[in-house]
């Protein structure tokens, strides 16, 4: 198993109106950068594990703990937001899966 793709933890920070182009503007975090194994979540385990098929699952596999505070995750060379659903008891290291932010 190769921990290949870098995984970043984001979280949000308090934002503030700004008068002038009338909208809500918020700032993010970088609060963690790890090394982890990406693999998409396959059809029989989507439907054991979630109770159905949650398109954009992902299993993240990292040797830590993840940071304690964060609200979402990106990965490397791929453009979605991920949120945390559950995560899987492995002998060594952490598993966590992951689905695709629609908002």
């Amino acid at each position: 198993m190769r921990y290949d793709t870098k995984v970043y933890f984001w979280k949000d920070g308090t934002g503030k109106y700004n008068p002038v182009t009338h909208k809500h503007e918020k700032s993010i975090q970088l609060t963690c950068t790890v090394y982890a194994n990406v693999t998409d979540l396959g059809l029989t385990n989507q439907v054991e594990l979630l109770g159905g098929i949650k398109e954009g699952s992902k299993t993240i596999r990292i040797i830590d703990l993840p940071p304690d505070k964060y609200d979402f995750i990106k990965i490397e060379n791929d453009a979605h937001k991920y949120r945390f659903v559950s995560s899987l008891n492995v002998s060594k290291g952490y598993a966590m899966i992951v689905g695709r932010d629609n908002g």
